[in-house]
């Protein structure tokens, strides 16, 4: 009985190519961002602005993403760090990381990250209760981040700044107290938000009128000292030397600290109204006037700035001025990654937020004393 023939090498390889695992392996080869680009009919360079949280047109954005997701296609994260050179990290860096300000700027921050698959290294400058950045500073001199987001940089932090200038590391500041030529900065209007509590608490009456503030060098009081008495001025109110204080910080034991002395007036000598330099400030202030018997606002009406979710959640609620802190951090996180990516090539460019007044209860028309 003759043998069937034996089946040659080529013949063997032509049912190879053919065979359903064959075919397997050539459908889930991993697409490639030329793949992509090709499909969307863009640049490579505009596929990755896309993966990369970068500045593209909406219409363009729409069809790139389908493309990636038909094709499911996911860029390697450390190839792309051997590529360029970056870590995939951003550093924050921030006195404390307990104030319900910063917990804005984090989700601001956040939110802004999300698009861009990057990574944040948070540090508290004032971790053990004494100034220390040298966390910050290693990040910078070992090459552990992209870009660094300084929050309200004051003149102690120059160094880190410095520091991050010599080794080519992108800057932004979030509300700083001292000016820098860095990469971005975002600040709030201060002067106006100190004008809108003056106009407010003018046009309720008040004339005895006290201002405590944060730092005496911190320019978030002198900016908001300045608008509340221009805000007062309009109304021929002025704010007597002897009614302007300064404390040591922002926290809530400034405040608290200056109720004593305010509990140390005489009744007849005490002001109708108290502007603090923040939302913490304000509420310590409140809450220890409150402990020992003095009604707010039927003896002393109070205002804060920041506009924290603190200031809703007690009673009486506090009048603030409100900023936009998430929109601010969204902000300076977004002009550092275009740094980070040589999009944007103009240092020092300053970008001032609109604020509002939110007036609440802790604010009325003064008592007939």
């Amino acid at each position: 009985m003759p043998r069937a023939p034996r089946p040659s090498l080529a013949d063997g390889r032509a049912n190879e190519k053919t065979t359903p695992r064959a075919e397997a392996k050539r459908v889930t080869r991993k697409p490639t961002i030329r793949a992509v680009a090709e499909r969307a009919e863009v640049a490579i360079s505009t596929v990755s602005r896309v993966v990369n949280g970068g500045r593209v047109s909406a219409g363009v954005k729409r069809r790139v993403q389908r493309v990636i997701d038909e094709l499911g296609y996911s860029p390697s994260i450390a190839a792309q760090s051997l590529v360029h050179r970056r870590t995939g990290c951003i550093g924050l860096a921030v006195n404390s990381t307990q104030s319900p300000w910063f917990t804005q700027i984090l989700g601001g921050i956040e939110q802004a990250l999300a698009p861009s698959k990057k990574s944040v290294l948070l540090a508290s400058m004032m971790l053990e209760g004494s100034y220390d950045p040298a966390a910050v500073l290693s990040w910078v001199v070992e090459g552990r981040v992209d870009g660094l987001i300084l929050v309200r940089y004051t003149r102690r932090d120059r160094p880190l700044f410095e520091a991050a200038a010599r080794a080519g590391v992108p800057v932004v500041l979030i509300a700083p107290d001292l000016s820098a030529p860095a990469d971005f900065t975002v600040r709030c209007d201060n002067v106006n938000a100190g004008w809108l509590v003056g106009q407010h608490l003018a046009e309720l009456g008040h004339r005895r009128i006290a201002f405590a503030g944060g730092p005496k060098e911190s320019l978030d009081s002198r900016q908001r000292l300045q608008g509340l008495e221009e805000g007062l001025a309009e109304h021929d109110i002025t704010l007597p030397a002897e009614r302007i204080f300064f404390g040591a910080g922002y926290a809530r034991e400034a405040g608290v600290g200056y109720a004593r002395s305010f509990l140390a007036l005489a009744p007849s000598e005490r002001p109708s109204a108290v502007v603090l330099g923040n939302d913490p400030m304000a509420i310590g202030f409140m809450r220890t006037l409150l402990q020992h018997g003095v009604r707010v606002p039927g003896d002393v009406s109070v205002v804060g700035f920041d506009g924290t979710p603190d200031g809703e959640q007690i009673w009486p609620g506090l009048t603030t001025v409100v900023q936009p802190t998430r929109r601010m951090a969204v902000a300076a996180c977004q002009a550092l990654l275009d740094s980070v990516e040589r999009r944007q090539t103009d240092r020092s460019t300053s970008v001032e937020f609109a604020v509002e007044l939110l007036a609440r209860e802790s604010t009325a028309a003064p008592s007939s004393r």
